[in-house]
């Protein structure tokens, strides 16, 4: 039989799938790098906490005494995070909601600051996924080590 077969055996239909997968994979890493994260992609954070830590699927909430925070030291650490940028809200316009991007894939984490009576709210998620593998957390300690908070 003459012209092209497709067979399991063909080393070039191995070939063809294997370059599917790659460039389905390389799709995926531009859409999480360059995807656009606005303030209308920041979920509404409608439960709260009591102050302390708490470790969330894809995400870590810290509530801290207002009297125990300098906002404005929070804020500039924040945005001195690698790969971070403000999406809304200043101090003076509350919450503060930033887009953090990993270093390799840039998948999106958001975080959202708060003040609620005497309470500072922070809640750090990921955008995407299921989970964060503890990043979020480990970023919000590492603001509040470098404040002492």
């Amino acid at each position: 039989m003459n012209g092209l077969q497709l067979s399991l055996g063909s080393s070039w239909f191995w070939g063809l799938v294997a370059l599917v997968a790659v460039l389905c994979g390389v799709g995926a890493v531009l859409f999480f790098r360059f995807v656009p994260v606005t303030r209308a992609d920041v979920p509404a954070v409608t439960t709260r906490f009591a102050a302390g830590d708490t470790e969330l699927a894809g995400g870590f909430y810290a509530v801290r005494p207002l009297e125990a925070v300098d906002l404005s030291a929070l804020e500039r650490q924040i945005s001195q995070t690698a790969r971070s940028r403000r999406v809304s809200g200043s101090l003076d316009d509350l919450p503060l909601v930033f887009v953090h991007r990993s270093l390799v894939w840039g998948f999106p984490d958001v975080t959202q600051v708060w003040v609620e009576g005497d309470f500072v709210h922070i809640y750090s998620h990921l955008v995407y996924g299921g989970s964060d593998l503890g990043v979020n957390r480990d970023r919000m300690v590492g603001w509040f080590e470098a404040l002492g908070i």
